[in-house]
């Protein structure tokens, strides 16, 4: 069968097409089969995820998974942040919850490392928590670097990390259909998300009252 010749009477989708580069990452070539469009790779896509181990079960590591509004996702962020011993980091979106900005607030008072980093979005929103944590000392970081810092995880001590859909709102913990994953005694998983919050906070600017952005997203001096 020749390159362009139709299979029947069928719609374009019946034609073979040549196979063409997209982006430079792979030839694809779509056929039909079937009465469907399928499509092959010529050339496999070389994703870029990060492999982690599971921890052996003598470990006790455990997963939780919250799914709002039922399950008074916040209560548990809140109580897991209680719970820590040693730090506390957290990279949100959005962030205008008050009982995770007091949980926050007295995880600090107890000499924990707190660190907070937000979307550019928190500085001028009117209910955001960042005023409240650059009040009471807690450290605050404003990320600028991509068009939405859409990022919402905690990271308790060297074993404990939280994550999913919801913002640290409560909106998101009561009204919206949000998921939240909570693991416990997970340090694999928890060192890989130490290293993402530690490479944000490097591209990143502490809070200050009034600071601007312009529009290639980076704070103005």
């Amino acid at each position: 069968m020749r390159v362009g010749q139709r299979t029947g009477a069928a719609a374009p989708l019946g034609v073979i097409r040549p196979m063409k580069r997209l982006h430079g990452l792979a030839l694809l070539r779509f056929f039909r089969l079937g009465g469907l469009l399928a499509a092959t790779m010529a050339s496999p896509l070389q994703a870029k995820g990060i492999d982690i181990t599971l921890p052996p079960p003598a470990s006790g590591a455990s997963a939780q998974v919250f799914f709002s509004p039922d399950a008074e996702t916040d209560q548990a962020i809140a109580q897991a942040i209680a719970d820590a011993r040693r730090r506390v980091w957290v990279a949100g979106y959005f962030f205008t919850s008050s009982a995770l900005a007091k949980a926050l607030d007295q995880a600090k008072a107890r000499g924990l490392d707190v660190r907070v980093l937000l979307d550019r979005s928190q500085v001028t929103l009117k209910y955001s928590s960042a005023t409240y944590f650059h009040n009471k000392g807690v450290p605050l970081w404003i990320n600028a670097r991509y068009p939405v810092m859409h990022h919402k995880f905690v990271l308790i001590d060297a074993d404990t990390v939280g994550f999913g859909s919801m913002n640290f709102t409560r909106a998101g913990a009561q009204q919206n259909a949000e998921n939240f994953n909570l693991f416990r005694r997970w340090p694999q998983l928890a060192s890989t998300y130490a290293k993402e919050f530690e490479r944000l906070q490097q591209e990143s600017e502490p809070y200050r009252p009034g600071m601007a952005f312009d529009s290639a997203t980076q704070p103005k001096p």
